[in-house]
């Protein structure tokens, strides 16, 4: 059996890093495949913009593996413990869909996310630590790599901490995970929940300081400078990227104070804007960062091909289906056309008539001609999207400030063909149950729907219209034994 230990993931991530800058392994090609892509010179690992920028892109190429982003906390497992898919005779979505965390290739998975994660803070942290012999003089753009840093290590650990550990709104006192700093042999002790939000957000504050150049540096609609570490900033964790994190990271712990004041300020910097009719009947966010929306995600060239085999085609086994009722259920108890429906969806003709998901599948690509697409839209995936902060807002206001929670919530319904609850006759009352079902229905594909879903507490109803009472079982991921064993 493997083994998971963060001594490992040190252990791997130095022998990547040095072979890669002795040009020793082939597959320092794939570890940096981002674009601009990365190559890690020889002689001049961390020791000047150019390594550290190569670095940077190395971290942002390893989320867009699919042992994490790029598929299983994506569009894949994480969205399977969604319900929003099935795929007959596939044992892995079968047990996936059980929350069968036993099963030998379920927990393949569930372990290749933890090591993959922690391979990657390890070299967030070596960078960092890189970072400490120099300052803001040294280099150009030294705060946007430490601050990229710092906000990157955060992120990981928040998800780590959402799959790993209870809901600390359910028990304050719940264990947590190790919180890696550092990029050394010793293990990382494991810490409370309460301890590791504690240490994510003081990250968080510190990267959200120094990516203040961001609020020049992001611009819309996007205009991208010469030099190739600052464009496409919605592919770097920016500083809209941490003020999000910081809102998400808010609400899921029960702040909702905080969690409106971040959201707010991410919607009202006016960087980012909802689409319209024209953009969802066009398509084109398929496959690509939401134009407009997106506030951070990561570039992946492979991304087409994996999702254009798993929702798209119909392969057996490989590809999966929507759920039952899931695409009815865009039409339903609803004022106005929803365009979701079609942008989303496409249903086969002939016998045996499906719906594909194709709001992941690059149109351009699929048709050969992506030398038509506006070259600002990037393939890959979405992490964050304005449409979150809205939702947000309207759920932490909705008990202190109903109408302006309405206002926030009718925004999103009105960019997505849907009449408001507020011009109704007679008036629609805003509840949690609706921003919920909203939120199931923007977010498919996208790996946000069952962290939802845990910070409710939700009875989770299946694919196959059985209730799964809420529990640990299903929502706190089971921690590799090996990295347990070496904790101790």
């Amino acid at each position: 059996m493997k083994k998971y230990t963060i001594k490992k993931y040190i252990t791997k991530s130095m022998s990547m890093l040095a072979l890669c800058s002795l040009g020793l392994v082939s597959s320092c090609d794939d570890f940096l495949d981002i674009r601009p892509k990365g190559e890690l010179p020889a002689e001049k690992l961390l020791v000047n913009a150019t390594g550290f920028e190569n670095a940077m892109y190395g971290v942002y190429a390893s989320l867009a593996s699919a042992s994490l982003y790029g598929a299983q906390l994506s569009h894949n497992f994480i969205d399977l413990s969604a319900q929003y898919f099935v795929s007959s005779g596939n044992d892995f979505v079968t047990n996936a869909l059980a929350y069968n965390y036993t099963n030998s290739n379920v927990e393949s998975v569930i372990n290749s996310v933890w090591s993959s994660m922690y391979t990657n803070i390890a070299n967030v942290n070596n960078i960092l630590i890189n970072l400490e012999n120099y300052n803001d003089g040294s280099f150009r753009y030294y705060n946007l790599y430490k601050g990229e840093a710092l906000g990157l290590r955060a992120f990981m650990h928040f998800d780590l901490l959402r799959l790993f550990a209870e809901n600390i709104q359910n028990n304050p006192n719940a264990d947590g995970i190790p919180y890696s700093k550092t990029f050394s042999m010793k293990a990382t002790p494991f810490s409370k929940a309460s301890e590791v939000y504690d240490f994510i957000i003081t990250d968080l504050k510190e990267a959200e300081q120094l990516l203040s150049d961001d609020q020049s540096l992001f611009t819309s609609p996007k205009v991208n400078p010469n030099y190739n570490f600052i464009k496409d900033r919605e592919i770097h964790f920016n500083l809209y990227a941490v003020k999000a994190t910081l809102a998400r990271v808010y609400h899921y712990k029960g702040d909702m104070t905080n969690a409106a004041k971040y959201a707010k300020e991410v919607i009202d910097a006016n960087k980012f804007s909802l689409l319209e009719q024209a953009e969802f009947n066009a398509g084109i966010f398929r496959g690509v960062l939401f134009p407009k929306e997106a506030i951070f995600g990561l570039f992946n060239a492979e991304y087409f091909e994996t999702v254009r085999r798993r929702f798209l085609n119909t392969e057996s086994f490989y590809s999966y289906d929507m759920r039952s009722g899931l695409v009815a259920g865009y039409s339903t108890g609803q004022v106005g056309v929803d365009y979701r429906t079609t942008a989303f969806f496409r249903r086969t003709t002939g016998s045996g008539a499906k719906d594909r998901l194709i709001k992941l599948v690059d149109q351009y690509q699929v048709d050969g001609n992506t030398y038509s697409r506006n070259p600002n839209y990037i393939t890959g995936i979405n992490l964050i999207r304005i449409v979150e902060m809205y939702y947000i807002m309207a759920e932490a206001l909705l008990t202190t400030d109903k109408a302006e929670a309405t206002r926030y919530f009718d925004m999103v319904l009105n960019s997505r063909g849907l009449q408001g609850l507020a011009s109704q006759n007679p008036v629609i009352d805003l509840t949690l149950d609706r921003i919920t079902n909203e939120r199931y229905k923007e977010f498919i594909g996208e790996g946000q729907t069952f962290f939802n879903m845990k910070r409710l507490s939700q009875d989770i109803v299946k694919t196959d219209n059985t209730v799964v009472p809420s529990s640990n079982t299903v929502y706190v991921w089971p921690i590799p034994n090996d990295e347990k064993e070496f904790n101790n």
